[in-house]
């Protein structure tokens, strides 16, 4: 009769021992899920904010000028790049905004003045900010893309 008892107790422990197994291997798969979750969330993220820039830019090298609104928007739009990127990436997206800043300040500089000296040199203030800032769209593909890249994730 023991010996009946014994084999249910060894039972209870082999189903304990599956069902630990079994929770210990959902426990790991939660895991990396939540892991590769919070990589196609950081790179959302990020690449809203190359989006943003983007736009921004793309407007710049369109229409050679920029709007307080258009410089309001892009600002919203890289508002959470101190908390998702590197120091080199703010820095640089803070010099586009410097860059833009200027142009705008440039332009709304140059509209009353008549045509003369000073008319020029806000002039040549605008063309520099607008060739700058239009030489920084081909120049977002390689500083951001150490950020955006799958590989480097995996």
């Amino acid at each position: 009769m023991t010996s009946g008892i014994w084999r249910d107790v060894d039972f209870w422990k082999f189903a304990t021992i599956i069902i630990a197994l079994f929770a210990a291997y959902i426990a790991f798969r939660q895991y990396f899920l939540g892991r590769e979750k919070f990589k196609l969330d950081l790179f959302e993220k990020r690449f809203a904010v190359f989006a943003a820039t983007r736009r921004f830019l793309t407007h710049i090298l369109q229409q050679a000028n920029v709007s307080l609104e258009q410089l309001f928007e892009y600002r919203a739009g890289i508002a959470e790049a101190t908390f998702l990127f590197d120091d080199d990436i703010v820095n640089y997206l803070k010099s586009i905004d410097e860059r833009a800043l200027e142009l705008l300040t440039s332009m709304e500089t140059m509209k009353p003045l008549p045509v003369g000296e000073a008319r020029s040199k806000a002039a040549g203030e605008v063309s520099a900010a607008v060739a700058w800032l239009t030489t920084q769209l081909p120049e977002l593909k390689t500083k951001f893309g150490p950020y955006l890249k799958f590989r480097t994730w995996v």
